[in-house]
């Protein structure tokens, strides 16, 4: 689905003019910060599908090859959905179109013989390797701008934000 957003965010005064007609107590500051925050936010995924795309990857996927990078004896589906916080039909597609690209397969578990795990293979070590060199200088390059003083407010703010999401409900 394509990701809609402003390509210019109002000004905190056109803010204040256009949503107090809507609702008078609204504050601009608030506003345009998160619509600041989604637009940053809208950017970033959008540069990571492009980035992924070249490597026939979701940013989705991406995570789930990671997951599996670092847990080799393999995890079961419904512990990948709780990881990634998505159900198990969803997880399902996407262990799914992973074996198909035979980034991942079923492996049946060690301790039930009824249930199975999902495992990195050999073409999903690789594939890691090969995207890595690319993506980890991007990463550290977009956060090289702040400092680390920056970075760690930013992370308080973000970590409470993430802590009150349930504000937005």
């Amino acid at each position: 689905m394509a990701k809609l957003f402003l390509t210019t965010i109002p000004s905190q005064e056109e803010l204040h003019q256009t949503a107090c007609q809507i609702f008078p107590e609204a504050e601009p500051l608030s506003l345009y910060s998160n619509l600041l925050f989604r637009k940053v936010a809208t950017d970033i995924e959008i540069n990571y599908d492009n980035f992924f795309a070249q490597f026939d990857l979701s940013p989705g996927r991406f995570t789930l090859i990671m997951l599996l990078k670092k847990n080799p004896a393999g995890l079961m589906p419904s512990e990948l959905a709780q990881k990634v916080g998505v159900t198990q039909a969803t997880i399902s597609g996407l262990i799914n179109s992973l074996e198909k690209s035979e980034i991942v397969a079923r492996e049946t578990h060690e301790k039930d013989g009824r249930a199975f795990v999902i495992k990195l293979t050999p073409k999903g070590n690789a594939l890691i390797q090969k995207l890595a060199p690319e993506w980890y200088p991007r990463i550290m390059g977009f956060w090289a701008q702040l400092t680390q003083e920056e970075k760690t407010t930013l992370n308080t703010i973000l970590e409470k934000m993430s802590k009150n999401m349930h504000l937005l409900k």
